[in-house]
């Protein structure tokens, strides 16, 4: 995380000061914050397919491992062991996304500081900022859950099929 002297250069950085003197300045502000939020939710809309691209790869893979169901030891190791790695991408493919919309909606954050109406930042407050699972849940939690689900399937798997042979 960034500290100290890092964040007042972010914080300079973000604002040019020269630019505050334009006379159309609070225009293209607004316009640069509305295609910033635009931006994060395209980050969301990437992440749901790459979410769909995961659950489709182990839901082929499942379906691989049912054809060989009668030849059961011989593919089963290598199928839970490309499993578990495509849900371990899957897993850090999630938590990349989390930091990059994090990063985002910081931004986000600090240009409604300069606007009328700071309606993300608010949003986020009513929520208690995702640290209160009785008004809001974050979705990241959810979603990092499938992945290890995934993963404990291959494993039990595994595990069957040593005790089964």
């Amino acid at each position: 995380m960034y500290k100290g002297k890092d964040l007042l250069f972010m914080e300079k950085t973000l604002f040019n000061p020269i630019n505050k003197q334009h006379e159309d300045y609070g225009k293209y502000l607004f316009e640069q914050y509305k295609m910033f939020v635009e931006l994060a939710d395209r980050v969301s809309q990437r992440r749901a397919n790459a979410n769909n691209f995961y659950i489709t790869a182990n839901a082929a893979l499942l379906t691989i491992a049912s054809w060989f169901k009668d030849d059961f030891g011989n593919y089963m190791y290598l199928i839970s062991a490309v499993g578990i790695t495509i849900s371990l991408f899957w897993f850090f493919t999630i938590n990349s996304y989390k930091q990059l919309n994090s990063g985002k909606f910081k931004v986000i954050h600090k240009i409604e500081e300069q606007l009328p109406l700071a309606l993300f930042e608010y949003e986020w407050e009513l929520l208690g900022k995702g640290e209160m699972k009785k008004i809001y849940f974050p979705l990241s939690h959810i979603e990092r859950v499938i992945p290890l689900i995934f993963i404990v399937l291959y494993i039990a798997l595994s595990v069957f099929i040593c005790f089964s042979l």
